[in-house]
């Protein structure tokens, strides 16, 4: 059966003839004869008794009236919920993340954008941790193994492991450092700030405490980007060598540095439809990007 069928036979049983149900519907009476005929054969009974003088029910149409006008309310209610689900689903949305995972969310917000058109996402890109409980941004995607205790609300999105690199043109003018030992002799890519104290940028630099080091940046993609165009050896998550064909691996540190990547709110807007909608879009994009990059990874250099 179709909706607008059903809504037909309940204008007719309400207005007394096919007249007063097109009057009521705003369609002509050709339409209205169409639909209760299609209804009824759908049914395979007469639910309308029609005459020059009027319509009225049958005995099936009145017993089915009852029904039929329980259909109704429950679509009425159905599309108000809907038009307040609407209207809640609108508005501003404030991500805060870094410029690595900006350009991993870009493609998404596209989609995004088709699914939730009245939803603004602003992006507040920084490495620095912004206060989402003081409401700095409303979610954060962080870059982290494990997040601090807090009131905060988290989802972990996706484990990876860190490695050191170069380039290609790098390796050609200056060799591949294979062991920790062997850091000492080549130029090092530096952080600046909290990207200073990331646990593989420690690493390296212990490793390598006398090594010269030509360029520093306060972001980690901003380092990658120096290591892809050849200034010096850095650090990176190892996933990298499924999008980043430049790339060299050089050495994984050991035991392993781990990181992770989390999606974090307050408790008091989990639940809101517009942040609940981001959720639930994003955490399965990022999953799948992570396992697309798991599927397609080639860890030898």
């Amino acid at each position: 059966m179709d909706w607008n069928d059903l809504r037909v036979f309940l204008a007719v049983a309400r207005q007394g003839s096919a007249l007063g149900a097109a009057a009521e519907l705003q369609v002509n009476q050709t339409t209205v004869g169409r639909r209760l005929d299609a209804l009824e054969h759908a049914l395979g009974f007469k639910l309308i008794e029609r005459s020059q003088t009027g319509s009225r029910l049958t005995e099936a149409g009145e017993k089915l009236l009852p029904h039929a006008q329980k259909v109704e309310a429950e679509f009425t209610a159905l599309t108000r919920q809907a038009s307040a689900l609407r209207r809640d689903l609108s508005g501003t949305l404030r991500l805060t993340l870094a410029d690595m995972a900006a350009n991993m969310v870009m493609p998404a917000l596209s989609e995004f954008r088709v699914l939730y058109p009245d939803i603004t996402v602003e992006l507040i890109i920084t490495d620095q941790f912004l206060d989402i409980a003081a409401g700095e941004a409303d979610l954060a995607l962080r870059g982290t193994a494990e997040l601090e205790d807090s009131n905060l609300v988290a989802r972990k999105l996706a484990t990876f492991e860190f490695a050191i690199f170069c380039s290609r043109s790098y390796a050609q003018r200056h060799g591949v450092p294979r062991t920790p030992d062997e850091l000492r002799s080549h130029i090092l890519i530096g952080g600046e700030g909290p990207i200073s104290n990331l646990p593989v940028v420690k690493w390296m630099f212990a490793q390598a405490p006398g090594a010269e080091v030509r360029c520093r940046s306060n972001s980690l993609g901003n380092m990658i980007m120096a290591i892809s165009n050849g200034l010096g050896v850095g650090p990176g998550p190892l996933l990298m060598l499924t999008d980043h064909q430049e790339l060299v691996l050089c050495m994984r540190p050991d035991p392993p540095i781990i990181g992770g990547s989390w999606l974090v709110t307050r408790e008091d807007l989990k639940n809101s439809p517009r942040v609940r909608a981001f959720i639930d879009f994003l955490v399965p994009y990022f999953e799948l990007q992570f396992r697309k990059a798991q599927e397609g990874f080639n860890p030898n250099p």
